[in-house]
Formats: C-alpha cells, structure tokens, sequence
C-alpha cells in the first residue's frame, strides 16, 4: 500500500505576480491560468514547482450563465505541445476572492477528472492538477505521476520577499509551551510570526567562522530545524572564529556537524540540529538541501556559491549568501563583505555578475576545479563575520515572519567593516541573464524513451 504524499507546489517570485494576473484578468466570469511545471520528491514529499504560466487568449472562452470558466479545446493546444516539447506538467489555477477556506466547485471537479487524465497520458512522467486559491487558502486535485488516484491535500508556497503560504486546511495557531522564552521576540514579530519560525527548516551551507555564528543564533530565535552542512573536521585555526568550539574539539578532530549540534542542544531542546557531514553537491547533502524552506551559504569559493545557487533556482528555495574579504597591504586594511538575499524568479548571482565563468576560471587559474583544494586561506576576525551573521539572520526572519515593510526594489547589502556599516546597493534582474533562466524551477531531470 503507497503512503500517501504530501504536496507543496512552490511559484517563484514574478510568476506569482503574473499567475495572479492571469485569473483575476476577467469581471464576469472566472478566469484561468496554466502553470507548466516540474516537479521532485523530498521524502514522501511531492514538489511542484511552477516553471512558467500561460493564459487563453479572451477569444478562448465560450459564454456561460454561471460565473464560471468554460473554453474551447482546441485552445489548448499550443500549451500541451509546449509542455510535451519541455517534458513539463500542467496546473490549472483559478481564484476566489474571498478569505478563509475555498474548494474546487463540482463543475471544476468534473472538468478537473476529463482533463487531468489527458494529461498524465500526454505527459506521465509529471504531476498535473487543478488548483484553486483564495485569499489565504488554497484547494485542488493532483495527479502524481505513477499514480491513478486525486490527492487533494496540498500547499502553496508564492515565493517573494516574504514567503507566503496557502494551504486546504485551516491549521490555526498551536500552542508550545516554551516558558516564556520568545515573549520579547513575540513583541516584533507576533505568535504567528514565531509559529513560522517554529515549522521552518532552514540549511546552513559551510559551518565556519559566518556559518556557525548563523546556527547560533537560527538556535536561539527558536528555528523549527537547522540543517548543518559541512564535511570538515575541526582543526586548531577553527578555535579562534568557529562558535561553540572548545579545545576537545581539536584534539579529537571532530566534526564540525558535531559541534554544532552540541551547541544547539544546549541553546535549546525545541530545536531540531540534522548533521549532514556530505559536501555541495554530493547527493546525500542535495537530499536534505530540498527539505529546506531557506539556504543560508557561508561559503569560500566561488564554485561552492554557483553549486548553491543553481540549487535554489532549481528546486525554489530562497538562498541568503554571506561572505567577507580582510585585505591587508603597505597601503592599510580593507574590510568588506556581502549580504546577498537571492529569491528564486528575481534577480540571481550571475545577474548581478557576482558569479561568472572568468571568475570561476581565475578562482582555479584556468584548471580543473579540484585544484581549489588547499588553496590559498584568506583572513578571518570572529566579530566581522558576526556582524555580517547577524544580518543573514534577519534576513531570514524577513522571509519567515515579514516584520519590516519593503519597497519595491530589492537589494543586496555592502559591508564596510572599517566604519561597521551596511549599505544598501540596489539591484535588479538581468532578463538576458542565461544562468538562472536556464535552471529556474527546472526540478529533477527526467528521461524519456522515444
């Protein structure tokens, strides 16, 4: 007997605003929107992520005395032979405009079942659905590949500046009893706020001077889970910058997974550690990279960035980059650093040309990217990767809980540590840019015989 999966279908920043076009595009009748989608598994979790959105053309639709959406087939057909030429499923979204629960109609149910089925013929090897959502509610009926049967439990996550989430159940708010210990924090960001924080899964990539400072505090405002990534032992230079390290740690070279779980043991017994001692992008460490609803990367190289980075974009998970750079000379000393927060259908690192090839290939000097072992070792201050620690943090809690208002334009944030200032330097997408188009909600390859 299957158990029965749970559903999470995630719509990257932008598509979102263009799905929510789409339906709420007519007055006198309903209209829908198409999602080409790809999809992985994480567990027994099915993830369905939203590539790109098609509409009807107002032609397309047959009058109806319900307010409901009718079309003509053959309307359709441009968008199932762009989903068959791009081996991608497809999602049929609708809207009510109303709070609280919603559900698919018995009109939208009947359409649901003859349609659905033509699609997974076309396409079995990708979910395909009817998914209808309201204000803060989402209901609808999935077709998994391999399976003949509707699931009708799910989630949607629209992922912006803040993660919002619309689910077929009313959760409410559960209670946990945690003496007290987040009243403050409640202040800012609300009991909502810190149930949010409590069902969160955030990974930490790179367990070193920034990385360990990140699980620390994720431990302390009460993070539902931390997912440490790291392959690395302790070693005797680790004590001066590595968090919660003790000299035990070096004698024993233990790992840095270890410790840090150690640490947050203590902190709290709330909050979940998961040791991953694997490296980017081993598949062991890509497995529980998919779980997590944010990456915070606390990386050395460029290379190790790019692996994270294309994970985000192909599985739709937000990814808060932090890095330092101390330059000493005859001239003096200069402090900088990044605090970078890239969502997932908005701008990324190659955008931005924070990565690209000629600086991948100057970081291996033009050679194969094993020679990036035992590199050159760059200098590290504990209280200069705190500050820059500290902000990826809140970056996070911005994601989770919303608490500050934001504009429109967004940002990365420049470290001067000589001045200990942030300043904002606004950025925006590359629509040419090749690199994140090309892996944007791509999910996992599948492969068809022909």
């Amino acid at each position: 007997m299957k158990v029965k999966p749970e559903i999470e279908i995630r719509i990257p920043d932008g598509v979102a605003d263009a799905l929510r076009g789409i339906v709420a595009s007519a007055t006198d009748r309903e209209s829908v929107g198409f999602a080409l989608v790809s999809h992985t598994w994480s567990g027994r979790k099915a993830l369905v992520l939203v590539r790109k959105v098609l509409s009807l053309a107002e032609a397309a639709y047959i009058p109806s005395r319900d307010h409901g959406a009718r079309w003509r087939g053959g309307a359709m057909v441009p968008i199932l032979n762009e989903a068959l030429s791009d081996s991608l499923g497809i999602m049929i979204f609708h809207t009510h405009d109303h709070a609280g629960l919603v559900r698919l109609s018995d009109d939208d149910r009947r359409s649901a079942c003859e349609l659905l089925p033509v699609f997974q013929n076309l396409m079995p090897a990708r979910p395909h659905g009817s998914v209808v959502f309201g204000k803060d509610h989402a209901a609808g009926v999935v077709l998994l590949p391999g399976w003949t049967c509707y699931r009708e439990d799910l989630k949607i996550r629209w992922i912006a500046k803040t993660l919002a989430e619309f689910t077929s159940a009313d959760a409410g708010l559960t209670k946990q009893n945690t003496e007290g210990i987040y009243d403050r924090q409640k202040l800012l960001i609300g009991d909502h706020g810190q149930q949010h924080l409590r069902q969160a899964k955030v990974a930490v990539v790179g367990l070193g001077g920034g990385g360990s400072h990140v699980v620390q505090q994720l431990a302390h405002v009460g993070i539902g889970e931390i997912i440490g990534i790291d392959s690395d032992r302790a070693e005797a230079t680790n004590r001066s910058r590595l968090i919660g390290m003790g000299w035990l740690d070096d004698i024993f070279r233990n790992r840095k997974t270890k410790i840090m779980a150690r640490m947050v043991r203590r902190i709290s017994r709330n909050v979940r550690f998961t040791q991953v001692p694997w490296p980017v992008p081993d598949q062991r460490a890509l497995d529980e990279l998919k779980r997590a609803d944010i990456i915070v990367g606390c990386l050395d190289t460029l290379h190790a960035r790019a692996d994270v980075q294309e994970i985000a974009w192909r599985y739709l998970i937000p990814y808060i980059d932090i890095g330092l750079l101390i330059q000493t000379s005859d001239g003096g000393v200069t402090i900088g650093g990044n605090v970078a927060t890239f969502i997932p259908g908005s701008f990324c690192a190659w955008c931005i040309d924070f990565l690209s090839e000629a600086k991948l290939s100057a970081e291996t000097g033009g050679r194969p990217r094993s020679y990036l072992k035992g590199g050159s070792k760059q200098a590290q201050v504990v209280s200069f990767n705190g500050q820059l620690a500290s902000q990826a943090v809140n970056e996070v809690l911005q994601l989770l809980t919303g608490f500050a208002p934001l504009g429109p334009e967004l940002n990365i944030k420049k470290f001067n540590g000589l001045d200990g200032t942030l300043e904002l330097w606004a950025v925006k997408k590359n629509p040419r840019c090749t690199s994140c188009q090309g892996v944007l909600s791509a999910g996992d390859a599948i492969w068809q015989t022909i």
